[in-house]
């Protein structure tokens, strides 16, 4: 099991010459192709092997699994979507904190059913962390989902800055969608409630199934950021969203399991990577984020069982001088989270480790008996002459195509 000291994950044949990179691609490849006889004979208590393999292993009863579905910024790239975490629970719930742009793709890799990932917290409205959520509600709804979306995030100063005007001027902006869809899927999927709280108190904001959710503020550009943490069983998770250090985090932060807080590039990769002047760059990452030396100092306050920094580009020219400035402060447990990064977390230990996620997946879903009877809107119809402009093209209307005279 891993404990302690720092998860780092390299990308074959960096640093590396081809004779260790074809090593490495060699015991990727290996694992991969015993993964389904590893499936079958995995009867172990706690997770052992060095990859999480989709659908693979049932989570204990008192057992929480983690996973990393983007770790990224508003800068989207193939190897990083933006922030969203997945949390899921031994009494089979699962909850999402964020659902930012391009991290659904991630998800489908997991292939868990969209009916039973419904719970939805933001932590603040920047498109990084809710960019994929009409996405989240479409391909829910066409992917099988037979219950309403049910949004959980932050009030703001005026009606606008909140989470409810938010997602219904999204479902306005999205109705050409909705109405095409209407009829024809469960009309049940295409909901969405909203549990809009204030911004401004510490509380709990969602408690169910054994389960506790607490909000309290964060401190990022603008009233109306929050952070959460999770309580389930005597095991904690904190999900920080953006942030620069604060009281609040440290009165409700303090000796939790796992602790998923931001830790920004540093001054000197911005002005390098992103072209900013010194003046801009110290700006946005000490007045706006969270620099990986003031992460550090934080993590050191708050003592995590293992402390997990995402937000940045985690490059191998960038997480080394990343993780030298955390441990300027903190020498504890430390994940510098990749996508798809895995933890499972049991009151005894806590397991890192990466998902390998097969590439074509199709979506999971529910009760098909279900599927069929759940109720569907009286569906809208196309124009007449519109519908006159259709080429009579069908081949289901010939015998030979249809199955008619089938052996």
């Amino acid at each position: 099991m891993r404990e302690s000291g720092t998860f780092s994950h390299r990308e074959p044949g960096s640093a590396c010459g081809p004779r260790a990179f074809m090593r490495a691609l060699w015991m990727v490849f290996s694992v991969l192709a015993t993964a389904t006889v590893e499936a079958a004979e995995l009867t172990a208590p706690a997770p052992s092997r060095d990859f999480y393999f989709p659908n693979t292993e049932e989570l204990a009863p008192d057992e929480m699994r983690v996973i990393a579905l983007g770790t990224g910024t508003p800068h989207i790239r193939p190897v990083q979507a933006a922030t969203s975490w997945l949390v899921e629970l031994g009494n089979g719930d699962k909850f999402l904190f964020d659902v930012g742009t391009g991290s659904l793709r991630n998800f489908a890799g997991l292939q868990i059913s969209y009916n039973d990932v419904y719970r939805v917290f933001f932590s603040h409205l920047h498109v990084d962390h809710v960019g994929d959520f009409d996405a989240l509600w479409a391909s829910g709804w066409t992917g099988g989902r037979l219950r309403p979306l049910q949004v959980w995030g932050p009030s703001g100063t005026e009606p606008r800055l909140g989470t409810r005007h938010y997602v219904e001027t999204l479902r306005d902006a999205m109705y050409w969608d909705y109405a095409t869809r209407s009829g024809i899927l469960p009309e049940i999927g295409s909901g969405i409630e909203v549990h809009e709280f204030d911004y401004s108190q510490a509380q709990v904001v969602y408690e169910e199934n054994g389960v506790t959710v607490r909000s309290f503020p964060s401190v990022h550009i603008l009233d109306g950021a929050v952070s959460y943490r999770l309580e389930w069983k005597g095991l904690s998770f904190v999900f920080s969203g953006d942030v620069t250090p604060n009281k609040w985090m440290v009165e409700y932060g303090k000796n939790v399991d796992l602790l998923v807080h931001e830790v920004y590039m540093t001054i000197g990769q911005l002005m390098e990577h992103f072209g900013w002047d010194r003046q801009m760059a110290m700006t946005v990452s000490r007045r706006v984020h969270t620099t990986p030396a003031a992460a550090g100092e934080m993590f050191s306050l708050l003592q995590p069982r293992m402390a997990v920094g995402f937000h940045f580009y985690n490059d191998p020219d960038t997480a080394p001088e990343i993780e030298r400035e955390i441990r300027k402060a903190y020498d504890g447990p430390l994940t510098l989270a990749r996508d798809l990064t895995v933890f499972n977390l049991r009151p005894g230990s806590i397991h890192v480790r990466q998902a390998v996620t097969p590439q074509r997946t199709w979506p999971m879903v529910p009760d098909r008996e279900d599927f069929a009877r759940a109720k569907r809107a009286q569906p809208r119809k196309m124009s007449d002459w519109l519908r006159a402009g259709q080429l009579p093209i069908d081949i289901y209307t010939r015998p030979e195509d249809s199955g008619a005279g089938a052996q």
